[in-house]
């Protein structure tokens, strides 16, 4: 089994005009937001995040518990490898 996929900084990435463009949009909209906005977006993305990688889990692994999907979404988290 080969290992994790290898996560390439974005400025190594070829991108399009419409990336840049949609890159650039968004910027905007985060550096308009205030503080305790974008906290509250980061935490909606960790949940969002946490919720799919669960259901990945129960995907692969119908037979596990709640209490099992929790552990591996947490195990995998806490062991994440970059690079």
């Amino acid at each position: 089994m080969a290992g994790p996929p290898i996560i390439r900084p974005v400025s190594t990435l070829a991108e399009s005009d419409h990336e840049r463009a949609a890159h650039a949009h968004q910027t905007a909209i985060y550096r308009a937001m205030t503080p305790q906005q974008r906290l509250q977006q980061a935490l909606r993305m960790n949940r969002t995040m946490r919720e799919l990688m669960a259901a990945g889990f129960r995907y692969r692994q119908p037979a596990w518990t709640e209490a099992q999907v929790r552990r591996a979404v947490a195990d995998r988290i806490l062991h994440a490898r970059t690079g």
